[in-house]
């Protein structure tokens, strides 16, 4: 009966073991909630310059410019590349202040090109991810 009871118990993937120490894990946190940060930043200066420089630009408009940002990503396809080298293919739901992200009808695949294989709806920790890109990005005419 132990045998069964270790072998039921899940092991971590490779790549994807955590610390035990609760400083590194804080760094890590730290260190994707900064990218996070710089990448809303960059979001901001894009459409900085495409407003009037001379404009002032309230911070509640700056946030709910955030917020449908977010908003629009729903149900878009986007690619997600983990530490591990998986690569995620699926539908945006939504995500949280620790960056993890949950998609829908996902896919899985690895970059040296195997088969692939459908997970449905998956959560991702953001500590996880090394990039996402949307797939089927929106024209404007």
């Amino acid at each position: 009966m132990k045998e069964s009871t270790e072998v039921n118990q899940a092991k971590p993937v490779s790549g994807m073991e955590g610390s035990d120490s609760a400083s590194a894990s804080d760094t890590t946190k730290a260190k994707y909630q900064q990218a996070l940060n710089q990448a809303f930043a960059q979001m901001d200066i894009q459409q900085k310059e495409s407003w009037d420089s001379s404009s002032d630009i309230d911070e509640d408009y700056v946030k709910e410019n955030k917020r449908q940002t977010l908003k629009s990503w729903l149900n878009r396809l986007f690619r997600i590349k983990m530490t591990d080298g998986r690569i995620l293919s699926g539908y945006f739901v939504c995500t949280d202040a620790d960056a993890n992200v949950v998609l829908q009808a996902t896919s899985e695949f690895t970059e040296i090109g195997g088969e692939e294989r459908i997970l449905g709806l998956v959560m991702i920790p953001g500590r996880y991810i090394v990039s996402i890109e949307e797939r089927n990005p929106r024209f404007t005419w």
